[in-house]
């Protein structure tokens, strides 16, 4: 699962997703709730591979993204279609991400 490392790396990503949906893991490595969903996150990832990409992003390393994308708590999931922002959803809720992705992925 990629993992931003610079903001160029991000926008990189961004740009290589093409017409993929595009998941936003906002986390902190500090936060259980981030831990304990990130099993999911991965699963979830290999089972929409084909349509969808997760990028993590750090919330102690981007100040900037976490502004951009208004992140006040962690895990937040933000949702992109073709660069715009279509859904989020705030803390580790595993139905709702679970649904999310197959939402998002189906009407691809």
């Amino acid at each position: 699962m990629p993992t931003v490392r610079t903001v160029s790396g991000f926008n990189k990503r961004l740009e290589a997703a093409k017409n993929k949906v595009v998941v936003l893991d906002f986390y902190a490595r500090n936060s259980k709730p981030c831990q304990d969903i990130d099993q999911l996150v991965q699963t979830l990832e290999y089972k929409y591979a084909s349509k969808a990409i997760i990028i993590k992003v750090n919330v102690d390393k981007f100040d900037e993204l976490v502004d951009e994308y208004r992140v006040r708590s962690m895990p937040t999931f933000v949702f992109l279609k073709c660069n715009h922002n279509v859904a989020k959803i705030i803390g580790a809720d595993e139905h709702k991400l679970t649904r999310m992705m197959a939402e998002m992925c189906e009407t691809e």
